[in-house]
């Protein structure tokens, strides 16, 4: 399968980014009401519950980091090729959107940041992570934003991305240099600039009923780690060699100690054996000399 260009990419999502705008002031988890229990559906022209003919154009979801959260934005570009508009069977959702789990153990749920962009609020409900909407699709493209985030976890964590609808064009694109990312099956392509941001990209299919998963970190989140198992590495080998050193120096004083008892008590015996008369003047000052002398090294 043919996979889009850069220029192609970058036209797509400028379109998104204009179309949503709105969706990149993070204010706060976003607070979504649920949808009147029979709300009012006008269409105009012919009309059916068969969402085949609806489609997943391209799905392209960028990644930054902010102050310790990954911050997600989900692009999608669907289009009904049918001509006739698709509405809801029975109260049943026209659109379903799951928010993403991580690794993360003391917060694995994404949060949403805004309400999503392309959607009637009117016709939406929040079932714990998951937004449905029943609202009417008419021919044509329909372009939805999301945006929602994840808290970072030290040594960085895997997101999986459940899949809901098929799709030619699944793009994945975490800010270079600033989220270490790698996206499991999908295949990475060069780099492309937006807004004065750069961003990697990797580029595949996805199926419905699979999950694409992404590990991924902050610079610092290894970073850290390294430069702790570095220092620390430094710290265990300076411990040991000054523990070597002191005990070195102690084991020499305390040889040298035992070796002055040693010269002191064999000047003594010779003194005594001199006083005796067991061995001559100059036999005593030939013995006694070398022993004082070094009597005199082990007391400097």
């Amino acid at each position: 399968m043919k996979r889009p260009g850069p220029a192609r990419t970058l036209v797509v999502l400028g379109l998104f980014l204009v179309c949503s705008s709105p969706v990149f002031s993070y204010a706060g988890p976003a607070k979504l009401q649920a949808a009147p229990p029979r709300a009012k559906v006008r269409t105009s022209g012919p009309t059916t519950t068969d969402l085949s003919r609806l489609k997943l154009r391209r799905n392209i979801l960028t990644i930054r980091l902010e102050k310790g959260f990954f911050e997600f934005v989900e692009m999608m570009d669907f289009e009904n090729e049918g001509s006739a508009t698709i509405v809801s069977k029975g109260g049943a959702p026209t659109l379903r959107f799951v928010l993403p789990k991580s690794s993360n153990i003391r917060n694995p749920r994404a949060r949403w940041g805004a309400a999503p962009a392309g959607l009637d609020p009117k016709f939406l409900t929040s079932v714990e992570n998951e937004i449905r909407t029943s609202e009417p699709i008419p021919p044509g493209r329909k372009f939805i934003v999301l945006l929602y985030r994840l808290e970072d976890e030290f040594g960085g964590i895997r997101v999986e991305k459940p899949i809901l609808y098929d799709t030619p064009s699944f793009v994945v694109m975490p800010e270079k240099d600033r989220v270490q990312a790698q996206a499991i099956g999908l295949a990475a392509q060069p780099a492309v600039e937006f807004q004065n941001r750069e961003y990697n990209r990797f580029v595949g299919t996805a199926n419905a009923g699979t999950v694409v998963r992404v590990d991924m970190q902050a610079p610092d989140s290894m970073g850290g780690l390294g430069v702790f198992y570095v220092v620390g590495g430094v710290v265990v080998v300076l411990s040991l060699g000054l523990g070597l050193y002191i005990r070195k120096r102690r084991n020499t004083a305390y040889s040298a100690q035992v070796e002055r008892e040693e010269v002191l008590r064999a000047i003594a015996l010779l003194d005594d054996r001199l006083a005796a008369g067991d061995i001559s003047a100059d036999e005593h000052a030939n013995e006694r000399a070398p022993r004082f002398e070094r009597l005199k090294e082990l007391s400097d």
